[in-house]
């Protein structure tokens, strides 16, 4: 039987400086900061193997929130 385990990146959009945020949870982890916008750290992950599942946006203005579900075999 195939099992997965599953991790989540968090980008908010800072209004003073405009600038996003990017963290990563992984499994049995703490969400921590990482350098590099999201797309460089959803290429990481991707390159370790997690697979993107889920997407989730809100926010208008100068405040943004997106929210990533990625999965990959545990096995």
């Amino acid at each position: 039987m195939t099992t997965w385990e599953y991790a989540s990146v968090i980008t908010a959009n800072e209004a003073e400086s405009q600038r996003a945020g990017v963290s990563v949870k992984l499994p049995g982890g703490t969400l921590e900061r990482q350098q590099g916008d999201t797309s460089s750290v959803l290429n990481r992950l991707g390159g370790e193997g997690w697979e993107l599942v889920s997407y989730h946006s809100s926010g208008a203005g100068s405040w943004g929130f997106e929210q990533f579900w990625l999965k990959r075999r545990s096995d």
